[in-house]
């Protein structure tokens, strides 16, 4: 039978059930795994310390569930903690090997490389198979300093879950990439007559607005394709 909680009961709410002797023990416990927790680092290489594939944060989440309990729990020893640590440093350097020769062996651990945007045209299947939402890739465009798709050549999503943006040597003409809301920054934009953007993907079509998309076949309507920026007299 648990102790019997008691409303008030301080003692039982700052302590525990442990010793306060436990105190200066869990300190001199926090030093030693923090010791053992920047080893393991250290030997599971210097991308532990900056992004991290699939493999890499399960080794990490491994190790941070094994020093938890080891540190808050008088009855816990130190050894079991050591030993997974040892345990998860020497897997973590067998896959890291294993994914070094073979390729195959990589893309089934970390995943592949995908391609969300291809000269100004957004990939929606890709998209949706990432499961990210067009937003983002917008947010993302916009944080590189683009303005509309057409200056976008290649857009893609990494494994490890970072973005990698090749821009075209030429700005063309695509789906602006501005809030509607920010109307000021739209009306800066040029206007490229006769071309619409689909408003889904961001393809380009010629002439009058067709009613679905040829490409991805999107209902959501065209809007005008923007190219560049019109000088502060011309929009005002």
């Amino acid at each position: 039978m648990s102790q019997q909680v008691v409303l008030g009961d301080w003692s039982r709410i700052l302590r525990g059930q442990s010793s306060w002797w436990f105190v200066p023990e869990a300190m001199v416990r926090l030093l030693f795994l923090y010791v053992l927790l920047v080893c393991a680092l250290r030997l599971m290489g210097r991308r532990m310390s900056s992004g991290l594939s699939r493999n890499e944060l399960l080794a990490l989440v491994s190790l941070a569930a094994a020093i938890g309990p080891a540190i808050q729990t008088p009855d816990q020893g130190l050894l079991p903690p050591l030993i997974v640590a040892v345990w998860v440093v020497g897997l973590q350097r067998l896959m890291t090997f294993a994914t070094f020769r073979s390729h195959r062996f990589e893309n089934a651990m970390d995943g592949k490389l995908s391609t969300l945007v291809t000269d100004g045209c957004i990939d929606l299947r890709e998209v949706h198979r990432c499961t990210l939402p067009i937003a983002r890739v917008h947010a993302q465009l916009r944080g590189e300093g683009l303005l509309n798709l057409g200056q976008v050549e290649r857009l893609f999503f990494e494994p490890g879950g970072s973005f990698s943006t090749v821009r075209k040597q030429q700005e063309q003409p695509g789906l602006t990439l501005v809030p509607e809301w920010d109307e000021a920054l739209r009306k800066r934009q040029r206007v490229i007559g006769g071309r619409n953007a689909c408003s889904a993907c961001g393809a380009v079509a010629a002439g009058e607005r067709p009613e679905r998309c040829a490409t991805c076949g999107s209902s959501q309507g065209f809007l005008p394709a923007v190219c560049g920026r019109q000088s502060e007299d011309s929009a005002a």
